[in-house]
């Protein structure tokens, strides 16, 4: 049965069957979807760009960081609202390393802007932070056999 605040009758055709709970799933998987593209990003653009001397990508890093923040976070939301609750200090080493990689982005974009040259240190920043929390996120709770 469909709720009553759903009016829209193609909504109600769309989750005729189905209820609330059954579509978190779906957003669930759409965010997971979201917030691995804005590490793809921020690695991406941090791999690619390692060797350089000059010209770092950090507009493009700043929006993968920027999506990793948001998504993460939302995801964390929408875990506490199911059965399991995330490990509150795995997410909170993540949210730290994220927000770091987020704000070294931002000083090296604006210092780019300004033509600083000594840029580097914070492109690696950047970038070693997301990458530290990739591995994080793979390794956390890995059962690795010995």
């Amino acid at each position: 049965m469909v709720p009553a605040y759903y009016d829209n009758r193609r909504t109600r055709r769309l989750l005729k069957g189905h209820t609330v709970t059954s579509v978190i799933p779906l957003i669930t998987e759409s965010f997971v979807l979201v917030h691995l593209t804005g590490m793809a990003i921020l690695v991406g653009a941090f791999i690619l760009h390692m060797r350089s001397k000059d010209n770092f990508p950090f507009r493009i890093m700043v929006w993968g960081a920027s999506i990793q923040l948001v998504t993460g976070t939302i995801l964390v939301g929408l875990a506490y609202m199911g059965d399991d609750a995330p490990d509150n200090l795995k997410i909170t080493v993540k949210f730290l390393l994220a927000t770091g990689a987020l704000i070294a982005a931002i000083l090296g974009a604006k210092r780019q802007s300004t033509g600083e040259k000594k840029l580097q240190p914070f492109f690696h920043t950047a970038g070693g932070f997301a990458v530290i929390s990739l591995v994080i996120a793979v390794l956390w709770n890995a059962e690795l056999y010995v």
